[in-house]
């Protein structure tokens, strides 16, 4: 259909500017999350949510207001092609997808594969942004490295560890944020069933019920998430041989049942609330923008 191909034409351009957004407004509670989830101590003294304020206010005070912005840099830069590589990739797969007879009756099903479709192609983007962003905001805890900026950070890892240190746990990222992206799009695209046009929904709707389908998607794949970002960070103490930060995982299930086996399951929901606080925004605006963005430019084209 001449529409399907128009609207993934369309999404390529309309999502570039909109992941950038929603990445720079929530990259402060994005830092505070990626301290919480390195910590191998369950911290239950401290509720969950003064545990957010009280990493924030120590990151100030220790690193100064920067401390929180630790890897934007790098995120703006990579955030632009890497968004529209994933929407544009979602919107392909659902397009392909429809295609198929058994799977056109579907839309749960469709949605749920095309997310982990676009996880999986746009992490060629996607991890080495992670992997410097990550290490970037949890250095001062870790203590293992010192990255003066992104461009530092980027010639250390490529000198000690080589090409492969921007894609270290490739596996475990999939595996984290490929359900997590599958869920996501599940609940998004369901939700928006009940919208009078949920081909085109407003600003307001999008926001609401992006907002709604990314804190779930988020809190359910919390656990992946922590030994994912452990093993993007830990490659950086086995370079330097050092013990700390060295979680030892060695995929994404053995690292899972040592977290449950040293801290404890709870712990599987460690920096949960950040995580939600951090997934909700960020796919609120993202999306929104993007739908938004993307509806200007169909009814505009289809005017002329």
């Amino acid at each position: 259909m001449k529409d399907d191909t128009l609207i993934i034409r369309i999404t390529t351009y309309s999502s570039m500017f909109a992941g950038i957004i929603g990445k720079i407004v929530c990259h402060p509670i994005d830092t505070i999350r990626a301290k919480i989830q390195i910590r191998q101590t369950m911290m239950v003294k401290i509720k969950a949510d003064k545990l957010i304020s009280t990493l924030a206010k120590e990151t100030i005070q220790t690193e100064g207001l920067r401390g929180l912005y630790k890897g934007l840099g790098i995120t703006i830069v990579g955030t632009g092609p890497a968004y529209s590589l994933y929407l544009t990739t979602y919107e392909t797969s659902k397009y392909l997808l429809n295609k198929l007879n058994f799977m056109k009756d579907s839309p749960n099903l469709i949605s749920f594969t095309s997310g982990m479709m676009a996880e999986t192609i746009s992490c060629i983007l996607w991890l080495p942004i992670d992997v410097i962003k990550e290490r970037l905001q949890v250095q001062s805890n870790l203590k293992v490295f010192d990255y003066k900026n992104t461009f530092d950070a980027i010639n250390k890892i490529l000198r000690s560890e080589g090409i492969v240190g921007l894609y270290r746990a490739y596996g475990a990222t999939v595996a984290s944020y490929g359900p997590f992206s599958a869920f996501y799009f599940m609940f998004y695209e369901k939700l928006k069933r009940i919208l009078d046009n949920p081909q085109q929904p407003s600003f307001l709707e999008s926001l609401c019920l992006s907002g709604i389908a990314g804190s779930m998607a988020g809190f359910i794949c919390n656990p992946m998430d922590i030994v994912r970002l452990r093993m993007q960070v830990q490659r950086a103490s086995l370079a330097t041989h050092s013990e700390t930060g060295n979680f030892g995982y060695k995929n994404l299930v053995h690292g899972i049942l040592k977290v449950i086996k040293n801290e404890g399951i709870l712990s599987l929901t460690k920096g949960s609330m950040a995580k939600v606080l951090y997934t909700c925004p960020n796919t609120a605006i993202s999306m929104s923008v993007a739908e938004v963005t993307r509806s200007y430019f169909i009814n505009k084209y289809q005017n002329h």
